[in-house]
């Protein structure tokens, strides 16, 4: 009887341990170097991904304020079930922060796509599908800045043409997907210079280091640098092991 107390104790341990990782609030800063960065006023980027059924916690959103020009939601903002309530809630939070965009991510198609859309209106968020937005950035750039954002690769809905179609080639280029897949229809000719994605969470349940996808993190890919987060919320259960929940505070600097 003993042993299959201290068995289930160590269960239970283990279990809060999980839930505790998945119900972090964790704000990763970086600062990148770019050569061809072409502003001398630096550019801040907050950018969550993955959300899914969390509320975003104010102890992050004080973290951020004042601190990033805009805010990138990386996709997954809800799922199936997620009352409307709290995305709305979640755009309110993050609209305070800065300037908010957001690509899709595959979940987001279990919410109908017209009440995310009158959400996304109501709150002034700027959607990239397949498309490209121009940053107001100050006049010391000698090229303009901008963000790429994809529909979800999973679904059949990225379109790297329409992506591209109105970016000038000079143009610094920050790329976002959900889905990191969509880095392998990238070239150098393309030049991006920076990748951001999540969709992974870092495999979420990792056991001696082991997952279904690889931790999340930073690589290169030629002169791109290239983010997949862990994300921010979970998929099928609230937990966590050796891929804690994150977001990240980007700033981006000539070097």
């Amino acid at each position: 009887m003993l042993y299959l107390l201290i068995v289930f104790l160590l269960i239970l341990s283990v279990i809060v341990f999980m839930w505790r990782e998945a119900l972090r609030n964790e704000v990763i800063a970086d600062v990148l170097l770019f050569k061809c960065y072409p502003c001398q006023q630096p550019l801040t980027i907050f950018f969550i991904s993955d959300i899914h059924r969390r509320t975003i916690h104010p102890s992050i959103l004080k973290r951020v304020s004042g601190k990033a020009d805009i805010v990138i939601i990386g996709g997954d903002l809800a799922e199936k079930g997620v009352p409307l309530e709290r995305i709305s809630h979640n755009l309110q939070c993050l609209k305070q922060v800065a300037p908010v965009f957001f690509v899709w991510g595959n979940n987001d198609y279990e919410v109908p796509a017209e009440e995310l859309s009158k959400l996304f209106q109501k709150h002034s968020v700027h959607v990239l599908r397949n498309e490209s937005f121009c940053l107001p950035v100050s006049m010391d750039c000698d090229v303009p800045v901008y963000l790429l954002g994809t529909d979800d690769v999973s679904k059949g809905r990225s379109s790297k043409s329409s992506t591209f179609s109105e970016v000038p080639q000079r143009a610094f280029k920050i790329l976002i997907s959900h889905n990191p897949v969509f880095e392998k229809k990238l070239a150098a000719a393309d030049g991006v210079s920076l990748f951001l994605s999540g969709h992974t969470h870092g495999g979420q349940i990792r056991f001696f280091g082991v997952g279904p996808y690889k931790k999340g993190g930073w690589g290169n890919s030629g002169k791109m640098k290239t983010l997949v987060s862990n994300g921010y919320g979970t998929s099928a259960v609230p937990l966590r092991l050796g891929a804690k929940a994150e977001t990240h505070l980007i700033t981006i600097k000539q070097g």
